[in-house]
């Protein structure tokens, strides 16, 4: 899967994320207008479908819903029931088992992908005419960030929303590094953490939502904003600024052989370096970034027609 990252929509040095994704409003050229439920250019309830990669039960995800629902948001959780990450935007094409929470309503289990999950939810969980305004992919245990992207199963659901239904769905994906990286992700210390990222993106998602919109109408339906918060309290972020896309990451994949003969994947961290305001970058330095992506795979025109000549005679 290529996410391929919305050049016209990176700011100049020094913007903040109000100013720039505000300013997006009047640069970015328009998708066509969809059927898309307009409710998402106003300020009331959103219908949300919330899903991850870290599993149904994950940390981040819970507490993203409870800061969506207590903001208002009727919240439909349906992600997976194991930990997906990795899975990119790859789809589940047998079947698929959907198990509902006993205790929480709107919440499902569902033995398949990311992407799959969304898809699913979106054509057999929602009922009577309903359609999520919004798909919502976190909070992601990690940062994706730079070359990530392409790996990332958080990254996938959102884009599955914007690729894979009939009218495209827009979405968010958002992601946080945990505050303390040596504890586990379920310590004390990292819930709050999400807790506090949860909040937040909240605040966020209600000053960025009409970005999508041209006056009433959904026009951004095929773009994702990529949320990524650093490993710092949020009475410590520096700001939010819309970045754009790095070209590296701080994982090296590298495969070693095993007892039986095979061959076993292993990740390891190294310092890495990239683009000036890249999200990388921008993470380092102690900010919110925001990245729009969409899942165009063509080149642009100009390069098409460059190519195009390459090919005449043959």
């Amino acid at each position: 899967m290529l996410v391929v990252p919305d050049r016209r929509l990176m700011p100049r040095r020094g913007v903040s994320a109000a100013g720039a994704i505000g300013s997006l409003a009047v640069t970015l050229l328009a998708h066509p207008a969809t059927a898309a439920p307009a409710a998402i250019c106003g300020n009331g309830p959103l219908e949300i479908l919330l899903t991850n990669d870290d599993g149904h039960r994950s940390t981040g995800i819970r507490s993203l819903r409870t800061q969506l629902m207590a903001a208002g948001h009727r919240v439909t959780l349906a992600a997976p029931d194991h930990n997906a990450s990795g899975s990119a935007m790859s789809f589940t094409w047998g079947p698929v088992r959907v198990t509902p929470d006993p205790t929480e309503p709107d919440v499902y289990a569902v033995a398949a992908t990311p992407a799959t999950s969304v898809v699913l939810a979106t054509t057999v969980l929602y009922t009577d005419g309903r359609r999520p305004d919004l798909v919502i992919s976190g909070i992601n245990h990690g940062s994706n960030a730079g070359s990530l992207l392409v790996l990332s199963g958080t990254i996938g659901a959102a884009l599955a929303g914007t690729l894979l239904l009939d009218p495209p769905v827009p979405g968010l994906a958002v992601n946080a590094m945990r505050g303390r990286p040596d504890e586990a992700v379920d310590s004390p210390a990292n819930r709050a953490q999400f807790d506090a990222v949860a909040g937040h993106f909240t605040r966020l998602l209600a000053s960025v939502r009409g970005w999508y919109c041209d006056g009433d109408t959904v026009t951004r339906s095929r773009t994702v904003l990529n949320v990524n918060y650093p490993a710092r309290a949020v009475t410590e972020l520096r700001g939010t600024v819309v970045a754009g896309q790095g070209s590296s990451t701080d994982l090296r994949v590298t495969f070693k052989p095993n007892a039986e003969g095979q061959f076993q994947a292993q990740t390891l961290e190294r310092a890495t370096s990239d683009a000036r305001e890249s999200d990388n970058q921008r993470l380092e330095q102690g900010y919110v970034t925001v990245t729009p992506l969409n899942g165009r795979l063509g080149e642009d025109s100009a390069s098409s027609r460059r190519l195009e000549r390459r090919l005449r005679g043959l």
